[in-house]
This record gives C-alpha cells, structure tokens and sequence, in this order.
C-alpha cells in the first residue's frame, strides 16, 4: 500500500486533471431513485443527473440547468430550499437525511431523503451546493421487507387517520418498543409518530388539490385536533399553509 502522502498526492492529481465534460455524477443513474443536482452560490441549477430532471419533467440535462427552485416550485418551498442552501453555504457544514416533501412541477407530491453539502473550491471558497435527493417510497419498502416489520407498515399505511399506540405497532412485530422505535428511525431518520403526521400531511396536499371539502373537515379526517394543529404541522413540512397550497390549484 502507498504512503498516506504518495495517495493525497495522487489524488490531487486525479481531481484537478478531470475534464469539464467528465459526467462523474451520472453514476448516480446507475442507482434506482436517486438524484444529483449542484448550484451555484445564487441557486442556479449547474448539474442534474437525468434522474433530476424526469422528475421535474425535462427531457435533458440542458434544458433544466440554468434554472432555480424559485422558476421549478412553489414559492414557499423555494423560499425554504434556498434558506436551507444559505445555512450550509455559510455553515459549511453539510446537511444529510433530512426527511422532506418535495413537489414536481405539476405540485404533486412525493416523499424524499435530502442531504447537501457544499462545494467548496481548492482554496476553501464556497462555491454552491451539490446534494442527492433519494426516493422515501424504496426505503419504505425495504423496511416492510425485513421480516415481522411489513406488519406495522401495513397498519400504518392503514390506519394513519386514526390515532395510533406505538407501543401497538411495535408488538405486532414482537419486539420491544425501544427497539422498534430505534430501528425505524434508523430506517427513516423519523419517529413512528413523526413518520404518521407526514403520511397524513401526504394524504392531505391530494385533498387540498382535488376536493373543495373545506380545510377544517380535511384536519378532522386526517386525524388531527384541529384546523390549528393542522396547518402547523403542514407549514412545518411544506414551507406555506394549507389554504396558500390550494390556492395554486384554483
């Protein structure tokens, strides 16, 4: 094996003599589910795996780069996408598994695992930021693979308008509740309850799109307490109320 000083040294090398035209992050095609973007320290898409850009309905790479979340989703969601960009710009410090809504550009809904780093260039300047968003739905069905636990993800999926008992859940899979409330998160970066409010929060974006059923009605259905919890917990994970998401869809 070569000296730790020989390796860098040869590393160095590699990384400054890649072309432009290098597609290094392609390789992310090769993984189902995950996607590659970076931008620029003003938010301009600069890259994107062509994962990307199906999901935001391009048909190339070049025709998404060059915009920003603002020009690609709601404003609220750009709003706290670009705040969560400028904590890492300025912190320099990534952000990984953050658990999130993430909406294409017709606003449908879909769940997603974030994490962003930033870039920084051969003299410590920061340059933007590049991360990788990955599909929740395949962790969710890897969870339920594993043997006893597709038990409780079936009654969540089932009952998540009613209240739940964890403890329940984690009987039905005949193990302790610290261990299944260890090995969920592990699964998820979430809770069991954090898990069911974003399933209800899910549920809801479709009836606030596509029912005129009023919002307060849509809060008792899903579970909530009331209309005041719920448009907490909605702003909490998609950036705007639930009367400002409807709106976009008059």
């Amino acid at each position: 094996m070569k000296s730790t000083k020989e390796v860098q040294k040869r590393r160095r090398a590699l990384l400054s003599a890649l072309s432009s035209t290098t597609p290094v992050y392609h390789l992310f095609d090769c993984i189902e589910h995950v996607s590659f973007f970076a931008k620029d320290r003003e938010g301009v898409l600069l890259a994107a795996n062509q994962y990307l850009v199906k999901l935001y309905e391009f048909r190339t790479e070049a025709e998404l780069i060059g915009h920003t979340d603002f020009d690609l989703l709601p404003r609220r969601l750009a709003e706290k996408f670009r705040r969560d960009d400028l904590q890492i710009m300025k912190s320099r410090e990534p952000a990984t598994k953050i658990v999130e809504i993430f909406l294409n550009r017709q606003g449908i809904p879909s769940w997603f695992l974030t994490s962003k780093y930033p870039i920084l260039s051969h003299d410590g300047k920061v340059l933007g930021v590049m991360g990788i968003i990955q599909d929740y739905h395949q962790r969710h069905q890897t969870f339920s693979n594993e043997q006893g636990l597709g038990r409780a993800m079936n009654h969540i999926h089932a009952h998540f308008r009613e209240k739940l008992i964890i403890r329940d859940l984690a009987k039905l899979c005949q193990i302790s509740l610290r261990q299944f409330e260890r090995k969920f998160q592990s699964y998820f970066n979430l809770t069991p309850q954090q898990y069911i409010i974003k399933m209800r929060i899910h549920e809801s974006c479709d009836l606030l799109s596509k029912q005129k059923m009023p919002i307060g009605e849509i809060a008792i259905e899903l579970g909530f307490y009331d209309q005041s919890s719920f448009t907490v917990q909605f702003k909490k994970t998609m950036g705007l109320t639930p009367l400002q998401y409807r709106k976009q869809f008059l």
